[in-house]
């Protein structure tokens, strides 16, 4: 893996070169943001290590030039001002558009960012190779042509309890082109939602879930959890949709339908309806990507949830600071006293695993117990053997 570092201290090269041989990684140092800015534009690396503390010009102007000239490269930070000013940086940073793979503080550099570099080494190659391959998108009309001849398929998404079995899983949107190709939820939804054709696609989708109820079945699931999108909402045509899927696998599984909580706020009183209506038809109701925005609790407040599901940027950096660790803790504490289910995204680790299990979290999802996946690989993955 190729790195280059930013750090204004030339007594760190020394002891980043060490770090980045052993792992046989390639290391460029530069103690000066102007070598540095010319060295990336000419030699994008697979990952920036960057100091927060360079004299006059910051780590934090170096992030934002990085945001501003396009570069995806992810980030490592680094700082010896300890982990408060790492989150805050790191947050910053995401929301300029940088990927953060990490933040060490420099007083525990030597014990934490070895194992980070070597975790991240075989994690960056699939990232590119993905990006390469993917399928071109679509315009509205053959959008609606999918739509129309049975294009629309479900990949299911794990969610196991503490001790790794299948409990529920999640549905994910996918188009299949002539081609083969697969086209994610991020290239149809919102073309989906922009074009008026979220409820036909919604439509599709759940009758491709409802003629799967036979292999379903074999997999014992307590929920299958659905997404909705709030665009254009129709209280009453939706409600109907999920009551049409809530009836069809009652004797199968329970519905749990998500929203995040921006569409819990985006039309508070449509949303009220419509989640009161999901309640009374039996279904399940999950605030999705809880923590993420400026009014969660809020949001809590307004609907009538019963799950939470824990955004994976708690998840990823619960490890890198105390800061991030009682925070989720606190979370967790309030969803028990308000007598809320939890589920945790983005778990790829069995460290992360095994921290939020005695934490009290019910259900766990993320990529250590699978990627979307067809119902042909989850039956095959989960389903009884014979």
């Amino acid at each position: 893996m190729q790195l280059t570092c930013l750090d204004d201290d030339p007594r760190m090269e020394r002891t980043l070169r060490r770090f980045a041989g052993r792992l046989g990684h390639d290391l460029r140092y530069h103690a000066t943001a102007a070598s540095f800015k010319e060295d990336v534009l000419h030699h994008p690396p697979e990952l920036v290590v960057l100091d927060l503390e360079l004299g006059q010009e910051t780590g934090l102007d170096v992030v934002r030039w990085l945001s501003q000239q396009g570069l995806s490269t992810p980030l490592v930070l680094l700082s010896g001002h300890g982990d408060e000013l790492l989150d805050t940086a790191r947050r910053i940073a995401s929301a300029s558009g940088l990927e953060v793979r990490g933040a060490v503080s420099k007083g525990a550099m030597v014990r934490d960012l070895p194992p980070l570099l070597a975790r991240l080494a075989p994690a960056m190659r699939p990232t590119a190779a993905a990006g390469a391959g993917a399928a071109p998108g679509l315009d509205v009309e053959a959008l609606a042509a999918a739509i129309r001849d049975g294009c629309i398929e479900p990949f299911f998404q794990p969610i196991v309890g503490g001790d790794g079995s299948l409990k529920d899983a999640e549905v994910l949107t996918r188009l299949r082109l002539p081609s083969g190709a697969v086209l994610s939820a991020q290239q149809v939804i919102p073309l989906a939602e922009s074009a008026g054709l979220i409820l036909p696609l919604t439509e599709a989708l759940f009758e491709r879930l409802l003629a799967a109820k036979d292999r379903l079945s074999g997999l014992a699931l307590d929920h299958l959890s659905v997404n909705l999108s709030v665009v254009q909402l129709d209280v009453a045509l939706t409600a109907a949709l999920v009551r049409r899927l809530v009836d069809g696998l009652q004797d199968c599984c329970g519905v749990r339908v998500e929203l995040t909580e921006s569409a819990s706020l985006a039309d508070s009183q449509s949303v009220r309806e419509l989640g009161a209506q999901l309640r009374l038809l039996g279904a399940s109701l999950a605030m999705d990507d809880f923590g993420t925005g400026y009014s969660s609790i809020r949001a809590l407040a307004e609907l009538p949830y019963d799950t939470v599901k824990v955004d994976l940027c708690f998840v990823a950096e619960l490890f890198d600071s105390n800061k991030a660790e009682r925070l989720l803790a606190a979370i967790l504490a309030m969803c028990e006293s308000l007598g809320l289910h939890v589920v945790a995204e983005g778990v790829e680790t069995i460290a992360q695993a095994q921290w939020l299990c005695e934490a009290g979290v019910d259900r766990l999802q993320g990529y250590l117990f699978g990627a979307p996946m067809p119902l042909a690989e989850l039956v095959s993955r989960f389903g009884p053997k014979t």
